[in-house]
């Protein structure tokens, strides 16, 4: 707390989230305004003016000691810009007007300069209009991530703007995004995007925080264990009995991306316009804008069948990773395995790996995966790229953008063999 001259200047915090806003109060003689600034903090961090950081106990491990180095990096910086806030509002205040009133109002002006601006939802959407060449695929993928950011504001009833952008909202949005199932490397590439927009907005002299050029550090994208489905697993899935509609939803999506081997990015578009008379699905896949022909067998048909010529109802893929781990738990895929933690969260093993039941790792991208390593060796690698859309090693066949013209029937015989 400051006192100068019969005046007192508090910042606290007076949220139970995670991560609360900064309020600033301003008292003197008869005066006594409140403001809530720009800036958040850890809850319980800030207390009588000071920022208090985290102490590693004697049996923190090494990478709870990096979490809580990076936590205290973040909140050494929250200091300083306190400390500027600070400045600024005693400078205003020595500088002030003799017809200035001092209130709420006065202050809110003071130390949130930008908040009658645009948000960073409302830049992002002129980012977005201002680059006339994007492809449209490039469009969409920053369109998503509107979607993701207004997802992150409505979860923690907060309004981003170019300013908030900063070491606090790295934290809040990591843990968030893990908590919602995004995957590090797809983490990375959303920080990636949201620095980009506001070194985008610097250049047009807008103000933004120092800590932006950090976003993307200390993200570890290292890799993890693979997992897939065995075929006894999927045909085990398959036959659940589901009285969820939401579940059942997910599982036949989840057993549909087994025998087709496409990312959820792409077979969740489907529609009976992607069903041809040759009884094959065809689509230009999202990311790589790939070309690829699949054929329908039996398995594929039961479900188009059960949907009347059609496919499941679309899912996010927060929402398809959290109902394929409890279809996934519901058929019983208890098997224990060791795989990568992500940092800080290894339960005290000092080298990384944690254990998990297999359906906690079950995940969108696991039926194409499980796709490849089901039928490789069973039908020919080249019939198998040419429905992932896979690149090969020669050049051939991606020079050849259509993708080779394979036997369809010898194809669907291969694949009912294999299955």
């Amino acid at each position: 707390m400051v006192y100068l001259w019969g005046m007192a200047l508090t910042f606290y915090t007076q949220s139970k989230k995670d991560y609360s806003p900064i309020w600033v109060r301003y008292r003197q003689h008869s005066i006594d305004a409140k403001a809530r600034t720009t800036l958040y903090v850890e809850t319980g961090r800030l207390k009588h003016n000071k920022i208090l950081k985290h102490k590693a106990t004697a049996s923190s491990d090494a990478h709870q000691k990096m979490l809580i180095a990076e936590k205290n990096k973040a909140l050494e910086i929250v200091k300083q810009q306190i400390e500027l806030l600070e400045i600024k509002i005693l400078s205003d205040l020595n500088n002030k007007k003799d017809t200035d009133i001092i209130n709420s109002k006065w202050l809110t002006r003071t130390v949130q300069p930008r908040l009658a601006d645009k948000t960073f939802i409302e830049n992002f959407k002129e980012f977005i209009e201002q680059k006339k060449n994007l492809k449209p695929k490039t469009k969409k993928d920053l369109e998503s991530i509107i979607k993701i950011l207004k997802g992150y504001e409505d979860d923690k009833n907060v309004s981003l703007y170019l300013i908030s952008i900063n070491s606090e909202f790295k934290i809040s949005f990591q843990d968030w995004s893990e908590k919602k199932g995004y995957s590090k490397a797809t983490l990375k590439r959303h920080f990636a995007v949201i620095k980009t927009v506001c070194f985008h907005f610097e250049k047009q002299g807008e103000k933004i925080s120092h800590y932006v050029k950090y976003l993307t550090q200390d993200i570890a994208t290292q890799s993890k264990k693979q997992i897939f489905l065995t075929i006894d697993e999927i045909d085990t899935i398959s036959n659940l009995k589901l009285e969820d509609q939401h579940l059942d939803n997910a599982r036949d999506w989840l057993v549909l991306s087994f025998y087709i081997g496409q990312r959820h990015s792409d077979f969740n578009s489907l529609t009976k316009k992607n069903i041809y008379p040759d009884n094959t699905i065809r689509l230009t896949q999202d990311k790589t804008d790939v070309k690829v022909k699949i054929v329908i067998t039996p398995k594929e048909q039961a479900i188009i069948d059960k949907y009347n010529g059609g496919f499941p109802k679309p899912l996010s893929v927060a929402l398809y990773n959290q109902r394929i781990k409890k279809v996934s738990e519901l058929a019983g895929l208890n098997e224990i395995i060791t795989t990568t933690g992500n940092k800080g969260k290894t339960n005290g093993n000092k080298s990384g790996e944690v254990k998990k039941p297999k359906y906690e790792l079950v995940s969108s991208h696991i039926g194409r995966r499980s796709f490849v390593t089901h039928f490789y060796g069973k039908m020919k690698t080249q019939d198998i790229m040419d429905q992932t859309g896979h690149k090969t090693e020669s050049a051939f066949y991606t020079y050849l953008n259509e993708g080779r013209d394979f036997d369809v029937e010898r194809v669907r015989e291969s694949k009912i063999d294999a299955s």
